[in-house]
């Protein structure tokens, strides 16, 4: 009997572990404050306004998902990456705002917890 109260309590453990998906939002007309980028994974996105006060202080977002393969994708398409930050430096060397569409995970904060899935000029 122990042995089953064991198992049931290690596989709860584990389901409430997995069960953290990352959920798809939209922010519109923001402005980009800066980009950081070093040599450990994806350049990081603030925002002069916040975004979600799940995301890096609620304004910050990673251009790229470092941690899990980018949805219906079994790996990421560096050519998509490239489109994705010549279109983060562009709006934020011609001034102009974007629209963020983004994905975030509740479960976690900080840095990790967020980052941009599409990003368009809108101003």
């Amino acid at each position: 009997m122990k042995k089953i109260i064991v198992l049931f309590l290690a596989l709860m453990f584990i389901s409430l572990n997995v069960s953290a998906a990352y959920v798809r939002a939209n922010k519109e007309s923001v402005e980009i404050d800066a980009i950081y980028s070093n040599e450990w994974g994806s350049p990081f996105v603030t925002f002069k306004t916040q975004i979600n006060s799940v995301c890096s202080g609620g304004v910050g977002l990673y251009l790229y998902n470092m941690e899990i393969v980018e949805p219906d994708t079994s790996k990421p398409v560096w050519e998509f990456r490239r489109a994705k930050l010549s279109m983060v430096l562009s709006a934020k060397i011609a001034g102009k705002k974007v629209s963020v569409d983004y994905f975030y995970d509740s479960t976690k904060t900080g840095w990790s917890a967020c980052y941009i899935h599409g990003i368009t000029l809108v101003d």
